[in-house]
């Protein structure tokens, strides 16, 4: 069984890993308003060359570095049967923090599924 600690330090690896997922997405945003889309018309090495002046893909690498120690210190203490089943609350924290940054609509499914990933990790975490 869990202790109180490692729940709060798998909770915050999950927001790490939502955090970065967010980030590569204003990335993503961002290839797609550089001169409209001609990005394609460019060529591997000018395209590769211009991703890289992006600031949100270098946050991205930050804030997935600051996760890499954290998941590692978990590592040592939880089994990672256990752990490992709580990186899916970035698939519940994503869509949320997407649907109030990005304004993306939240289905009922979604709902649905988040409650059923939130109980099967309670379950495992038992």
């Amino acid at each position: 069984m869990l202790i109180t600690i490692q729940v709060f330090q798998l909770i915050a690896f999950a927001f790490l890993m939502s955090v970065g997922q967010l980030l590569l997405k204003k990335t993503a945003i961002a290839i797609s308003d550089i001169n409209n889309n001609s990005i394609q018309e460019l060529g591997l090495y000018k395209s590769i060359s211009l991703i890289m002046q992006i600031p949100w893909l270098y946050l991205a690498f930050c804030v997935y570095l600051l996760a890499i120690p954290l998941w590692l210190y978990i590592l040592q203490k939880v089994a990672l049967s256990i752990a490992y089943p709580f990186s899916a609350l970035a698939m519940i924290m994503v869509p949320i923090m997407a649907s109030q940054i990005f304004a993306e609509k939240l289905v009922f499914s979604y709902w649905i599924g988040a409650f059923l990933i939130i109980i099967g990790i309670i379950i495992i975490a038992k």
